[in-house]
């Protein structure tokens, strides 16, 4: 087990030691962190290879800001630079949330920025605040989905978040577009595992479990809802598309050949509607009787989106946060890389 801070002052280090200023590292740090402990360990610090990686072949920009394409008060579009994703997002949220504030709404699309992480760990700042936020994010530089019906890879997993505040803890879902990630993938290929189930589909279309199928045989990513109802997940996946894509005007069109994401944030003040209090009341006895629904389990009760993760996260900063013997080894190999105790 690790100390919040322990991982904290390791990342950063290297992230600085690669010449980002402090404020990008602690940022990428936090998130990467943040997933670890809330139970996302597939969007945790296991990223951090990948992260150094981009950034020695030039893929992430470490220096300079962001550009702010337009601004009309509550809408924004951001031209990300190739800077660091989860940076990007962070900051994009704070905005959001203080134009909320103002405007009701306020809605910030990022174009052209790197990867971003697990997208729960950003929700506790802004939800905590009384405010729900949303973020929902694709990668036009990449193709693991096919089209319902189809066999070609052209979507992403597309993942998307909410979060909204009740008398109680938040609730916080995190769902994407396909039934699995890309991360989880690359998870299970680490660890040479098959998925406990068919999620996946062959070049040929039939349904695998064996993640190398999609990573090196150019099989594809089931969308939500699987062989019967995967048109649910195919629409989903083209819903968060146009909002993240069609919206900040950067897309599959322009055919980006590196880790390109375009992201929709958008912050809702419930106190321009009905107010905090009433949102409250009605999400909370909402949230009530789903928690007492009778289960088809009775050793299986009906829990929350996020709950789990929120115990997990909890149960982190009591107790340390757990790392795979495969996420260690990774991590102290990059500690002798970068002359860094770990």
């Amino acid at each position: 087990m690790y100390t919040q801070t322990q991982l904290m002052k390791f990342c950063k280090s290297v992230f600085v030691k690669m010449g980002m200023d402090e404020e990008k590292a602690a940022d990428t740090s936090d998130i990467l962190i943040e997933a670890d402990m809330m139970g996302h360990s597939t969007h945790g610090v296991r990223l951090l290879p990948l992260y150094i990686k981009d950034v020695e072949i030039g893929n992430m920009s470490i220096k300079g800001n962001e550009e702010i394409v337009k601004d009309t008060g509550s809408c924004l579009t951001i031209d990300g630079k190739y800077l660091p994703g989860i940076w990007l997002t962070k900051k994009s949220l704070r905005l959001a949330a203080e134009r909320a504030k103002i405007y009701g709404t306020s809605t910030v699309l990022i174009k052209n920025s790197h990867h971003n992480g697990a997208l729960a760990a950003y929700m506790l700042p802004i939800v905590n605040q009384g405010l729900v936020p949303i973020i929902k994010s694709s990668v036009p530089s990449s193709a693991t989905v096919a089209p319902y019906g189809g066999t070609k890879p052209l979507l992403t997993p597309d993942p998307m978040a909410i979060a909204y505040p009740t008398n109680n803890d938040p609730v916080i879902i995190d769902i994407s577009a396909s039934i699995t990630t890309n991360n989880m993938i690359a998870d299970k290929i680490t660890k040479n595992e098959l998925f406990s189930f068919n999620c996946l589909l062959t070049s040929d279309g039939f349904p695998t479990n064996d993640p190398l199928e999609v990573q090196e045989k150019n099989g594809t990513v089931m969308p939500l809802g699987g062989l019967e109802y995967g048109h649910k997940g195919f629409g989903l996946a083209l819903g968060i598309e146009a909002l993240s894509q069609g919206l900040s005007g950067s897309g599959r069109s322009k055919k980006p050949k590196s880790m390109n994401l375009s992201t929709f944030i958008q912050v809702i003040d419930p106190e321009a509607f009905s107010g905090l209090e009433a949102f409250k009341e009605e999400m909370s006895f909402l949230t009530e009787q789903c928690l007492k629904n009778p289960p088809v389990d009775k050793k299986n009760k009906v829990r929350m989106p996020g709950q789990n993760a929120l115990n997990k996260r909890k149960k982190s900063i009591e107790e340390g946060v757990y790392l795979s013997k495969e996420t260690v080894h990774t991590l102290k190999e990059i500690s002798k890389k970068f002359e860094l105790s770990f």
